[in-house]
């Protein structure tokens, strides 16, 4: 998987500043007209990613899996996911609604004071689900990989809007361990994604719709060892302006494999239910 991903965002500084500034101006409906071009964009000339969903579509059987419609509607809804997240940091997302399914579950692992992990998945937005988050009585910390770009997330931070969040990139050295259990012991909310992995990190192999794939060992050894409970957490695009979020039931004291095979489960469901929100645009299981 290396040569396939390198840790780094598909959008750029130039893009996120140009949407930005189309949200402030004008508002989401104008930027999603001007995401149709970009999504035509990327279904012509961006191979690699549209070989990664033709393979994805195919794994899961979904009709038709090499056309023309179902490739260039997983480049839109991924392109508003980007759109709905500036608006929501922004403050400008008022037209977005939400649906919380098992949002008492979150209260609880709040309410205990343990903190809690959790775990998504680069499937739907499950970032804007800081809509839901903000509301929960605890602190919020995001683990990001330290090569993401550094001025998108100055972007990002830059235009927050709300309850503030703190970042938590991975590094070379353990120091983000340190600073996750810290955030932990203090009761807060670590949410990271734990579907990627890059050369040289240590890994776990499970079966993914019938074909061994692989995971990072990190989330999985962490959700085992801190001592907080694990949930997996997924926000889903179901109309031009609703998000429905979702939160497992907590796990905790499983071995870092029972949990992942446990994360993998919900995975699949969600992935089948919404096949065009599927945003790893490389082939997974290679």
């Amino acid at each position: 998987m290396a040569d396939q991903w390198n840790g780094k965002s598909q959008a750029n500084a130039l893009g996120f500043s140009i949407f930005l500034w189309l949200i402030r101006k004008a508002g989401l409906s104008s930027a999603y007209i001007l995401l149709k071009f970009v999504a035509v964009y990327y279904l012509f000339f961006s191979k690699r990613a549209n070989e990664g969903l033709i393979h994805f579509f195919s794994k899961i059987k979904l009709p038709q899996p090499a056309s023309l419609s179902n490739r260039y509607k997983a480049f839109d809804l991924f392109g508003q996911s980007l759109i709905d997240k500036l608006a929501t940091y922004m403050g400008a997302g008022k037209k977005l609604t939400f649906d919380f399914d098992n949002e008492q579950k979150l209260h609880e692992l709040a309410s205990a004071g343990k903190g809690a992990l959790l775990l998504g998945a680069h499937l739907g937005n499950w970032e804007i689900a800081g809509q839901l988050l903000y509301r929960i009585d605890t602190s919020i910390h995001i683990v990001m990989l330290d090569n993401e770009q550094q001025q998108i997330k100055s972007l990002l931070e830059k235009h927050a809007s709300g309850k503030s969040f703190s970042i938590i990139p991975i590094s070379d050295d353990i120091t983000f361990v340190i600073k996750i259990k810290e955030a932990l012991d203090n009761g807060g909310f670590v949410c990271m994604h734990a579907d990627r992995y890059m050369e040289g990190m240590r890994t776990l192999k499970t079966v993914l719709f019938g074909e061994e794939a692989t995971f990072p060992f990190g989330p999985f050894y962490m959700g085992s060892r801190l001592g907080s409970p694990v949930a997996f957490v997924y926000a889903m695009k179901d109309s031009k302006y609703h998000y429905q979020f979702s939160c497992s039931e907590a796990h905790q004291g499983e071995k870092p494999q029972e949990l992942l095979d446990n994360y993998v489960t919900h995975l699949e469901e969600k992935a089948s239910n919404y096949p065009h929100q599927w945003y790893n645009f490389y082939d997974f299981w290679k």
